[in-house]
């Protein structure tokens, strides 16, 4: 009776444990504070200004975003252009982003504490690498 009873307490040990394991969610690899840390042409390392290097993204958790773009073509690095839009990970390391009525579908693959996206423009891979804050 009693290796019954001790069996009965270690599977539903088994159980508790599975669910709670099974009730917390993972957060998403995307949310956090996001700066330009480089770029490349047909992998070929573009250096970047300094004023490119203060580019951000701020992915939050509520499947919101903002972002800012810094510009120093003509003269001191200033603000170019901000914005905000929502965010959902559609699987695959695919993610849907939308700002101003307009949807896109991005493919980011993580490594360590960076992530990168790419795009291809006739014969030219361009390579967008973004480091986490």
């Amino acid at each position: 009776m009693k290796k019954l009873i001790l069996l009965f307490s270690v599977f539903a040990l088994m159980l508790t444990s599975c669910n709670k394991d099974n009730d917390t969610p993972s957060q998403d690899s995307f949310i956090g504070t996001w700066t330009y840390y480089k770029s490349f042409e047909n992998d070929v390392e573009i250096e970047l200004s300094d004023c490119d290097l203060q580019d951000t993204i701020q992915v939050n958790a509520d499947g919101t975003f903002s972002f800012s773009d810094y510009d120093d073509f003509a003269g001191p690095c200033e603000l170019d252009f901000s914005g905000t839009g929502t965010w959902e990970n559609v699987g695959d390391g695919n993610y849907s982003t939308t700002i101003d009525g307009e949807t896109s579908v991005v493919n980011l693959t993580f490594e360590g504490n960076t992530f990168y996206f790419e795009e291809v423009d006739e014969d030219i891979t361009y390579r967008e690498v973004y480091i986490r804050n």
